[in-house]
């Protein structure tokens, strides 16, 4: 893993925007595994399994909102939790990285997480997502006919054509791509660029999981991107 983290950093410092989707079991694994005491993944498994790629510091992890049933496109998103919901955590492997470390030091202070050490990793590590986009309800066209679609893996792709249509936008004034997304999403500079996620939670292991709360969190990161605030903001930048 640290390997390919290493490469993921690479492509960042080469100008590409790297991205991953958070997962779409909550604080589970696909299949809704956990892990048990010797480390097994089982349906009886009681511990977070943190995700990779999505939890290397290098990569920016997508997790999923949604719309509630009933609700207008202008009314706040809650944290997915239908179908699938929306994957984070703390790393198991990689340490906390400084451009997170406040926002994630906030959380757990005014959030602090009802588990042990034996339940997931209370040392202070890389957390994920770094923010989200809606992941219910797409409908897609498989095999002529259209169906419904949930999963970050939808998310993840919104949040890219964005930064592609950014880094356009960039170009367009003789700039060079982002590359590197994480330290700008969690500068305060940006801030006003994101819809703070503050309900629901990724329930998973036979708990709730986390939960959504104001700034960033494990479960919709600092939040889903305005684009119309946001694309000026980052074509501004050097």
């Amino acid at each position: 893993m640290s390997r390919q983290c290493t490469e993921y950093a690479k492509l960042g410092m080469m100008g590409t925007s790297v991205l991953y989707s958070s997962g779409d079991t909550g604080v589970a694994s696909r299949g809704d595994v956990c892990f048990d005491a010797s480390g097994n993944l089982t349906a009886k498994g009681t511990r977070f399994v943190p995700q990779f790629p999505a939890s290397c510091p290098y990569v920016t992890a997508v997790g999923a909102t949604q719309m509630i049933n009933g609700s207008s496109v202008k009314d706040p998103e809650v944290a997915c939790e239908t179908i699938i919901r929306s994957g984070g955590g703390f790393s198991d492997f990689f340490s906390l990285p400084d451009y997170q470390s406040s926002s994630v030091a906030g959380y757990l202070k005014a959030n602090p997480p009802p588990y042990s050490a034996a339940i997931y990793n209370t040392s202070g590590s890389r957390a994920y997502p770094d923010l989200s986009a809606n992941g219910a309800w797409y409908d897609v066209a498989i095999r002529g006919d259209f169906q419904p679609i949930f999963g970050t893996s939808a998310s993840a792709p919104v949040v890219g054509a964005m930064v592609a249509l950014i880094n356009d936008a960039r170009l367009a004034v003789g700039k060079k791509p982002l590359g590197f997304l994480n330290p700008t999403i969690y500068s305060a500079q940006f801030e006003a660029g994101f819809n703070d996620i503050v309900a629901g939670s990724n329930p998973g292991c036979g708990t709730v999981g986390f939960n959504a709360s104001k700034g960033w969190d494990p479960v919709t990161g600092v939040g889903t991107p305005n684009f119309g605030v946001l694309q000026p903001l980052l074509v501004a930048l050097p």
